[in-house]
């Protein structure tokens, strides 16, 4: 498996490239920006986008599709029909993508916004806006914290400790450190 994690220091996001050692095939998660820096990572690896994850449809990580779909021939997967002007293939709680030898697995974490999602590849969690190291993403309201916080403990917090979370903003952390220390999680 080929991964790289991309920071944009123009949106302040993280964009996430898993691609595979055995063909081109790649996913792009969350592309706020694509910038020739991005572009660069991802020609040098001889990767090709194949499919676009967006965790939530927060223009600070969807604003580079428009530029990837005029590069790449790729599939945008996210909670909505459509992202932009470009049809978007709808995905749900518990589906599963294929991108060959591995497998995401989808679940629903609202709360940040109420298309939020987080995907499962192995151990390692992108969390997207939903989970943070040491916090929870922002909420407008009591209700939606509540949501967020029931739904990250019932869909994200029963993976083993050793799983890494990618989230969309700052540094990646370990789900065990995030049940033991996150403030949020805590109370």
């Amino acid at each position: 498996m080929i991964f790289y994690s991309y920071f944009s220091f123009q949106t302040l996001t993280n964009c996430y490239i898993i691609g595979s050692k055995k063909n081109t095939d790649a996913v792009i998660i969350d592309p706020g920006v694509f910038d020739l820096n991005l572009l660069k990572i991802i020609e040098d690896n001889k990767l090709y986008i194949k499919k676009i994850f967006v965790t939530h449809s927060h223009k600070s990580h969807i604003a580079g599709i428009r530029t990837i779909l005029k590069i790449y021939d790729a599939k945008i997967y996210s909670y909505r029909h459509s992202i932009f002007e470009y049809k978007s293939v709808r995905i749900r709680d518990m589906e599963k993508i294929d991108l060959g030898e591995k497998v995401f697995e989808v679940l629903e974490t609202p709360g940040h916004s109420g298309d939020s999602i987080t995907f499962r590849l192995d151990k390692f969690l992108f969390t997207g806006d939903s989970l943070f190291a040491g916090t929870i993403g922002p909420t407008t309201d009591k209700f939606e914290k509540g949501l967020l916080l029931s739904t990250i403990k019932e869909k994200i917090l029963n993976y083993e400790d050793d799983c890494f979370i990618f989230p969309g903003h700052g540094p990646p952390s370990k789900l065990g450190i995030e049940k033991k220390f996150n403030i949020d999680l805590l109370s």
